[in-house]
């Protein structure tokens, strides 16, 4: 688990600048991202006039006992909103290809063990290309290659699930 210092966070959620819509974070451990973004939605819509309850946040974690405060968080700060356990390289809780409005994460990166025949068919990281080792497999090893650094992955799914127009941030 990676915490991300609130004065990193407030510093993204000002950038993407949330108001209404629907925010994903693919890798949203114990929700802090949702947590800085609502307070932001609240602050706009007491400013503007909008309806904070437009804004509904949507978050991945492949840890249990994470998911459950993330959970808590959503539900103690007011917020409207989904968590679900999940492997986000392999499992796609939410229809996230071109579904949200803003993308807002700090995912773990320099993973090296991400099957490569499990995600080389998913549109949300296919669609700019997935990185590949340079070497030839043998036959043994066939199926059983790796993507050589998911960053690559990360970069590719912020992207493929926005909508025309949708703002990201990353750590």
């Amino acid at each position: 688990e990676f915490f991300t210092p609130d004065s990193v966070v407030r510093l993204m959620v000002d950038i993407i600048e949330p108001t209404r819509g629907k925010l994903l974070d693919p890798a949203c451990g114990s929700g802090g991202m949702f947590v800085w973004s609502g307070k932001y939605v609240r602050e706009q819509a007491a400013e503007n006039g909008t309806d904070p309850n437009d804004f509904v946040v949507y978050g991945q974690e492949k840890t249990l006992e994470t998911v459950k405060l993330a959970k808590m968080n959503i539900a103690v700060n007011g917020l409207r909103g989904k968590v679900q356990q999940a492997n986000t390289y392999y499992e796609d809780a939410f229809g996230s290809f071109a579904g949200f409005d803003y993308v807002l994460a700090n995912p773990p990166f320099n993973v090296d063990d991400v099957n490569l025949s499990r995600v080389q068919a998913d549109q949300r990281f296919n669609t700019y290309g997935i990185p590949q080792k340079k070497t030839k497999v043998s036959k043994k090893d066939e199926g059983k290659e790796t993507v050589p650094n998911a960053n690559y992955l990360w970069i590719n799914l912020f992207a493929t699930s926005l909508k025309p127009g949708g703002r990201a941030g990353l750590v």
